[in-house]
């Protein structure tokens, strides 16, 4: 049986705890932060200013050592409760100023203003209902509770939640896994380089962009590249963990090969419908020990060719392309998928092979241009 207490903390101790480490947002199969629109935290900070009950924080709490002062604490990890709180922090810290259609709120019998409003320029009797309003933390002793058992408890807790897809598939395949995923999807390559939008991020999209790039090179009987069918493939991993291992390696290579190509944000290749490619055309790279200066000379050619639109057959040699035709309408069928996972890494192939003829077609001239210069009887000085 899972062991849960519950304690009340008003916010201002909560935001405490959070600055010193003691609760945390990043439990891994919590989603990421961000998912409520302005209107939804001004309400929320309504409702706390005007002390309507709001739902309860599940959290598990585990003994860990403090970076700092190396001594062992309490730290708590918030599995649900992640977007009620850092809305209320967020406010508190001044990130953003309340709707203009707030109705006023009563305090003691007394009308106050708070609509359109930054906490800084709300009444004190307004800034301190809101900061010592109490809210229940239920905490499980994670030493007393398995992964399994917490992930079960996720999904209960976000029955009635609007979860996507793939904030769905996180949890299910396992706090491991999720872990490593998260860890991946925070690398700069991700997070600096690769055109993946503010929405797309809170969907956690980039990070269904990366198992995308793993399900296309495994041995997966995928119809198409959806969300759902996504989601599908995540529930694979507890039960395939050495094959995915291997896996995870060749897309982690593929990532670092990816930080040394690029130096600033690549608004094209690196949109989500194209980012799976360039993974998997990395991993080519890598396989095929293509130089990173060659993969850097490659980029321009091939993003000037998707702009003809002419249809046609390459071959294997050919630096046209027809990988546009693999886009727009259904692109996530399996057939566009696949035709631009292959067409992408053939272009780079036909690029490398054409380099390749050149330069030895320049040495084939100079070894003959210096034949013809010594076998002369006069040779100029």
């Amino acid at each position: 049986m899972i062991e849960i207490s519950n304690n009340g903390w008003a916010v201002k101790q909560l935001g405490k705890m959070t600055e010193n480490g003691k609760l945390r947002y990043d439990y891994p199969i919590q989603r990421a932060g961000g998912q409520w629109n302005r209107e939804q935290q001004s309400y929320l900070v309504h409702s706390v200013a005007s002390n309507f009950p709001i739902p309860p924080i599940y959290t598990v709490v585990y003994n860990e050592r403090h970076e700092e002062t190396d001594e062992i604490i309490p730290v708590r990890y918030v599995l649900d409760g992640k977007q009620r709180l850092t809305t209320l922090l967020d406010y508190i810290n001044g990130d953003y100023a309340t709707i203009e259609s707030l109705d006023e709120i009563y305090i003691e019998g007394t009308k106050f203003e708070i609509a359109g409003k930054f906490f800084g320029d709300l009444d004190e009797e307004v800034q301190d209902a809101i900061v010592s309003k109490t809210l229940t933390l239920y905490t499980i002793k994670g030493e007393f509770v398995t992964d399994e058992e917490i992930e079960d408890l996720f999904f209960r807790m976000n029955n009635g939640t609007q979860l996507t897809k793939q904030q769905q598939a996180k949890a299910k395949m396992g706090v491991e896994w999720a872990k490593r995923l998260q860890e991946m999807s925070e690398h700069r390559v991700i997070t600096e380089f690769a055109a993946f939008s503010k929405a797309q991020v809170n969907g956690e999209k980039h990070i269904s962009a990366i198992l995308q790039a793993m399900m296309m090179l495994d041995d997966y009987d995928y119809k198409n590249v959806s969300e759902r069918v996504i989601a599908d493939y995540s529930l694979t991993f507890k039960e395939d963990e050495e094959n995915k291992f291997e896996l995870f390696l060749k897309i982690e290579e593929a990532i670092q090969y990816l930080d040394r190509v690029f130096d600033e944000k690549e608004k094209v290749l690196m949109k989500k419908v194209h980012f799976p490619m360039m993974l998997t055309t990395a991993r080519v790279a890598v396989e095929n020990q293509i130089s990173v200066p060659d993969f850097k000379n490659w980029l321009p050619i091939f993003k000037e060719e998707l702009k003809k639109k002419d249809e046609e057959t390459p071959s294997e040699m050919s630096l046209s392309t027809n990988y546009f035709i693999y886009t727009g309408k259904g692109s996530t069928d399996r057939f566009k998928a696949d035709g631009r996972m292959n067409e992408m890494a053939r272009h780079l192939k036909a690029y490398c092979r054409t380099i390749t003829f050149n330069e030895q077609a320049d040495a084939l001239a100079q070894d003959e241009y210096e034949n013809t210069f010594h076998n002369k009887k006069d040779v100029p000085f």
